[in-house]
């Protein structure tokens, strides 16, 4: 459904190849280690399924265009993370990160589970960076997501190999 299991499986299957001293590297003083990825990945989900909640429950029924989500991996084009979704050390081995991201994405199919499309298509609220994205778009928008972060782990992984 919305894509989102095959792209965490990508997630899944490249940190099942890595090991929990590599994955707490950091390259540099500017960058994530690979478990701070994946913490970010998982309070950007938590973050979202909360933001969902709230626009089922009291949000304006509005029609918004589709955005270019299906772009988000491409990493030419960077965008800071707010403050609420920047890791903060949460996760110390990959199985408690697995454990988060387990979490959050039982959060996620939770929420949208037998909700119709059409409740998903008509609320919205806005993106950092594509603006007002329909419900629809941001459960899509978590795999993308994902994918991006996928690419940084591997350059993370790269750089401290």
């Amino acid at each position: 459904m919305y894509g989102l299991d095959e792209k965490r499986q990508e997630i899944l299957d490249f940190v099942d190849n890595i090991s929990n001293e590599q994955a707490s590297v950091k390259p540099d003083e500017e960058s994530w280690s690979i478990l701070e990825v994946l913490e970010h990945l998982y309070l950007m989900e938590q973050l979202v399924v909360y933001q969902i909640g709230k626009a089922l429950k009291e949000g304006d029924e509005q029609d918004v265009s589709e955005k270019p989500i299906h772009r988000t991996p491409d990493r030419s084009r960077k965008v800071a993370a707010p403050e609420a979704v920047q890791p903060k050390g949460e996760f110390k081995t990959l199985e408690e990160a697995k454990d988060g991201l387990a979490k959050s994405r039982e959060a996620t199919m939770f929420l949208v589970h037998n909700k119709e499309e059409e409740t998903l298509k008509n609320r919205a609220f806005p993106h950092p960076a594509f603006g007002d994205m329909n419900l629809v778009q941001w459960v899509e928008f978590i795999g993308w997501h994902e994918l991006r972060h996928l690419d940084q782990m591997k350059e993370v992984q790269e750089s401290i190999s």
